[in-house]
């Protein structure tokens, strides 16, 4: 009896530890990473441009977290509640991961000296519904959508989630704002305008809207965290691709608004 209860304090504490190191900070550690479920790579592999990633990666530059220190990030909320849901080490454990993984990433970026913005979503053009249904159905297990669902972009189920969020957020007083209509759009123009120093997102569709510094990948480890920047003057300066390019890439290897040019895969083999 005594082991057991040895044993099952010792699983709640690796459990704890996962939480926390994922929380922490907008976390996807190489090592030490929570183990996800394959919808989540799913809704990451699927969100904005598909391929900008791989494209932008000539000019990503590894960055010391603590570079972060006294400078404003607009986050793109969504991002983070949709990486909460599907970590396994929470799933069936803890009620509302969501708010475990706001509450522990506020918390500790906050202790780095960083300060956040948050950004709802609000309601997508009725373009992107199909994605968005393909996108739900990921989200909440494969259940099928209604066949109203594919026309409905008011995001009400995960809004209620948001909302969830908003009231924590209240209370630890941490501002945060309400887009009109995708978040990534809001943080870009935040971003473009100065009112914040860059963007926390992983949706590439960011550049498009004008954004100028985005982080992304935070790397945990405890001799050298670090994160990813993406600089949108060098994307101009070394790769050639400014904002109006990135949006013909946009149309030619499909983002959440259209799909991709079935010929483009043939072009890239002519081309090289």
């Amino acid at each position: 009896m005594i082991e057991d209860h040895q044993q099952k304090e010792r699983d709640a504490q690796h459990v704890s530890e996962d939480g926390q190191l994922h929380i922490s900070h907008h976390l996807t550690a190489k090592h030490h990473r929570p183990a996800l479920t394959q919808s989540k790579h799913l809704l990451a592999s699927a969100m904005g441009v598909s391929e900008l990633w791989s494209v932008l990666d000539p000019v990503r530059q590894s960055v010391p977290l603590y570079s972060l220190s006294g400078k404003t990030l607009a986050v793109d909320l969504s991002l983070w509640v949709c990486e909460a849901q599907h970590v396994q080490g929470m799933m069936g454990r803890v009620t509302k991961p969501h708010l475990r993984n706001l509450f522990f990433r506020v918390s500790s970026l906050t202790l780095m000296g960083v300060k956040l913005v948050f950004v709802m979503e609000g309601d997508a053009p009725s373009i992107k519904a199909q994605t968005m249904s393909k996108r739900s159905e990921m989200r909440y297990g494969g259940a099928k959508a209604k066949p109203t669902a594919a026309k409905n972009t008011s995001r009400s189920r995960f809004k209620a989630v948001l909302r969830e969020c908003a009231e924590m957020l209240d209370c630890l007083g941490v501002p945060w704002v309400s887009a009109a209509g995708e978040a990534e759009a809001m943080c870009a123009y935040l971003d473009s305008q100065g009112a914040v120093d860059g963007c926390i997102t992983n949706d590439g569709d960011v550049f498009l809207y004008g954004a100028q510094t985005v982080y992304r990948n935070f790397n945990m480890t405890t001799k050298d965290p670090q994160v990813d920047c993406y600089q949108t003057s060098r994307v101009r300066a070394e790769l050639g691709l400014s904002r109006d390019i990135l949006v013909g890439l946009a149309v030619l290897l499909g983002c959440d608004y259209i799909p991709k040019v079935q010929q483009i895969y043939r072009m890239k083999c002519f081309l090289k």
